[in-house]
C-alpha cells in the first residue's frame, strides 16, 4: 500500500497542473485580460497633421432629411443625392428641387452634362432623365456583381463591379459592350485588387478616365479601351500616402485636375497633385472622430470640396482658405 502514495501523489500533483494552465488561459483570453499584441501599430501619431498643411476651412454643415446615404453627385450647380430608395435634386439654395423614389436601393451616382442621370442599383444600372423618370434599365448583371462607382466619359458608361474586380463598359442605351480587369502587362501591376467594396473610378477635366486599385494603394490612368497608361501609388500611414486593406476609397478633381482623395481608417480629406505628391489636407482626422465610413466626395463649379458624411448623415461643405 505504501508504493501506492508516490503514484498518486504524481497524478494528484499533474491534474493540479492542469487545471492551472486550463483556468490561466481562459481567463488571459477574457476581455480586459488579454496580454497586449506585441504586433499591434499604433496609428495614432498619424492622426495628427501639422497646421500649415491644413489650407482648407469647414463653410456649412447641411443636415439631411434621410436614413441612409448613400452617394453623391454634382453637375451644372445642382447637387444630386442617392438616399435611402430616392433621388433627390438640391439646388444651390440648398432646396429640395427633385425626389424620386428609385426601383431599389441605389449604389452609386453619375450625371452627364445634358442632365441624363445613371444610378448603379447593385447589379444594374439605370438610366433617368432631368426629371428624375426612368427610361432604360441595363440587363442585372450575373453572380455577385456589384456596380460601386459610375462614370461618364464620351457616348460611354463606366461602371465599377468591386466583388468580380473588373470595370463594365456601357453604351448610351445601357447595353453592355466590353469590360476589362486592368491586366497592364506590367509586372507589379496585376489587375485591379479589391479586398473589399471601395472601388470607385472617375473622369477628370482632361477627360481621362481614373480608376483606383485600392489593394495596392494606387490611382490608375486608363485609354477608354481599358489599356493602362499610368498610375500613381503611395503605401504610407504618413499624408504623403495611403495606408489600410483599401485607399483612397473615394476620389474626385479640382477644375485644375489635381485630385481629391478621401480615405478610411485614418479618416482625412486631402488634396493630391497630378504628380502625386500630397499638397493640402481639406479635413483631417479629428473632423470625422468616432466615424467609420469615409466621406463620398464632389467638388462645386467654385471648387469647393462638398463631402458627403455618411455617419453623420449630412454634406458638409469645405473652403480654400
Amino acid at each position: 500500500m505504501k508504493r501506492k502514495w508516490p503514484v498518486i501523489l504524481i497524478v494528484l500533483l499533474s491534474a493540479a497542473v492542469i487545471i492551472t494552465v486550463i483556468v490561466t488561459e481562459h481567463t488571459s483570453t477574457l476581455p480586459g485580460r488579454r496580454p497586449p499584441n506585441p504586433f499591434a501599430y499604433d496609428v495614432d501619431e498619424f492622426r495628427s497633421v501639422d497646421p500649415g498643411m491644413i489650407r482648407w476651412k469647414e463653410a456649412r454643415q447641411v443636415e439631411l432629411d434621410t436614413h441612409t446615404p448613400r452617394a453623391i453627385a454634382y453637375t451644372d450647380g445642382k447637387i444630386y443625392l442617392a438616399a435611402d430608395n430616392e433621388l433627390q435634386m438640391i439646388g444651390s439654395d440648398w432646396s429640395r428641387m427633385m425626389r424620386r423614389i428609385l426601383p431599389g436601393a441605389p449604389t452609386c451616382l453619375a450625371v452627364a452634362q445634358d442632365g441624363r442621370i445613371i444610378a448603379g442599383m447593385g447589379n444594374h444600372l439605370v438610366l433617368l432623365n432631368s426629371d428624375g423618370e426612368t427610361i432604360a434599365e441595363s440587363e442585372t448583371l450575373a453572380g455577385e456583381s456589384n456596380i460601386t462607382s459610375v462614370a461618364i466619359l464620351g457616348d460611354n458608361i463606366y461602371a465599377a463591379d468591386a466583388p468580380g474586380r473588373r470595370v463594365l463598359v456601357f453604351n448610351r442605351e445601357l447595353e453592355l459592350i466590353d469590360e476589362f480587369r486592368g491586366d497592364s502587362g506590367v509586372s507589379e501591376i496585376h489587375g485591379f485588387i479589391v479586398p473589399d467594396a471601395h472601388f470607385s473610378l472617375a473622369v477628370n477635366p482632361e477627360n481621362e478616365l481614373w480608376i483606383t486599385n485600392p489593394g495596392i494603394h494606387a490611382l490608375q490612368n486608363y485609354t477608354p479601351s481599358g489599356r493602362l497608361r499610368s498610375y500613381i501609388q503611395r503605401t504610407s500611414f504618413t499624408l504623403e500616402g495611403f495606408s489600410g486593406c483599401c485607399n483612397p476609397v473615394h476620389f474626385t478633381f479640382l477644375p485644375d485636375g489635381r485630385f481629391v482623395t478621401s480615405e478610411k481608417g485614418i479618416i482625412r480629406i486631402k488634396v493630391m497633385r497630378e504628380s502625386g505628391e500630397t499638397e493640402s489636407v481639406v479635413a483631417p482626422s479629428e473632423l470625422f472622430a468616432g466615424g467609420t465610413r469615409a466621406p463620398a466626395v464632389v467638388v462645386d463649379n467654385d471648387g469647393n470640396v462638398l463631402a458627403l458624411d455618411f455617419d453623420r448623415n449630412m454634406i458638409r461643405i469645405f473652403e480654400p482658405i
